[in-house]
């Protein structure tokens, strides 16, 4: 085989993985977006604006009390979105004006909601 015709055939060689490299990164990006989409349908966006009530977990996660045992409360609250951070991070505070020290990441509270006793209380 001449040199000619050795690089013709890798450059054909060379022209056809390019092309095959080219399909493997439009599958990634096809399969990368279903999964994407697929994730989101699951995800509840949560957002908090001030003055919102909210329930915090019980810090640490998992920790029983071994007088309630599996009837430990897990939330604990209300609590008052007093300042809104970046990173989905909240001030908050006690119903009673008194500020919580440290910030709160926003996975870590969700929505008060009342119960039917303290509507009408």
């Amino acid at each position: 085989m001449t040199a000619e015709a050795y690089q013709d055939a890798m450059s054909v060689m060379n022209l056809d993985v390019e092309a095959k490299r080219e399909q493997a990164l439009n599958s990634l990006i096809k399969q990368k977006k279903l999964m994407v989409e697929s994730y989101n349908k699951r995800v509840k966006k949560k957002s908090f604006k001030v003055d919102d009530l909210v329930w915090k977990v019980r810090l640490p996660i998992g920790h029983k009390d071994h007088f309630y045992g599996k009837w430990t409360p897990r939330w604990e609250g209300p609590f008052r979105v007093v300042k809104i951070y970046s990173g989905n991070s909240y001030g908050l505070q006690y119903t009673d004006e008194k500020m919580i020290k440290t910030i709160i990441n926003g996975k870590f509270i969700k929505a008060y909601h009342p119960t039917i006793w303290e509507k009408y209380a």
